[in-house]
């Protein structure tokens, strides 16, 4: 089993094209969006493999996101995003997650990583080396670009789903942050 993140997916949203064109540029419209977007993530994620979503996944109804989401391998497991609110209060769509959390401390081979759709700038034992994921802010600069923090949403790393522990890694690079 393979574990995977990724945030702020947009299905359905024909804005996000317009507000993102680097990475969306290569979409004709929402339907190619959906379409190559789910042929990515399959690429990618297998049937036993797990998926950590960090918010905002669809800008669609409930039984649109539904479909969506019963197309793409694999478990999946949310981290609430401000777009996933009134989906969240549909039982089917809420149905396909594994489980739904609006802040995650997620240990994974042994790594503490903090999760939640938006960037934190003190997370839960960051002095100690802990990693954080976050989404929402679609690329643009943080500041926490030089610590144990990355946004992990598709506009920031151009792929629909990105390996775990390549993420890992790569937040390692960072620097450990201090207190205050």
């Amino acid at each position: 089993m393979k574990t995977y993140i990724t945030s702020d997916l947009h299905f359905g949203h024909a804005n996000i094209m317009k507000f993102c064109p680097v990475t969306r540029a290569r979409f004709a419209d929402t339907d190619d969006m959906r379409e190559q977007m789910i042929a990515d993530w399959n690429a990618s994620v297998g049937h036993d493999d797990e998926t950590l979503i960090l918010g905002d996944f669809a800008f669609l109804p409930a039984k649109d996101a539904v479909a969506i989401l019963q197309r793409l391998n694999g478990t999946k497991i949310l981290i609430e995003g401000n777009h996933d609110r009134k989906l969240l209060n549909d039982p089917a769509f809420r149905a396909e997650f594994k489980e739904v959390h609006q802040y995650l401390r997620y240990n994974h081979n042994g790594q503490l990583v903090i999760m939640f759709h938006y960037p934190i700038h003190e997370w839960d034992q960051m002095h100690r080396g802990a990693v954080h994921f976050y989404g929402h802010v679609h690329g643009g600069k943080t500041g926490l670009e030089k610590y144990r923090a990355r946004d992990v949403a598709f506009d920031a790393t151009g792929r629909v789903v990105s390996n775990l522990d390549y993420m890992i890694a790569d937040a390692m690079k960072g620097e450990i942050k201090t207190h205050h």
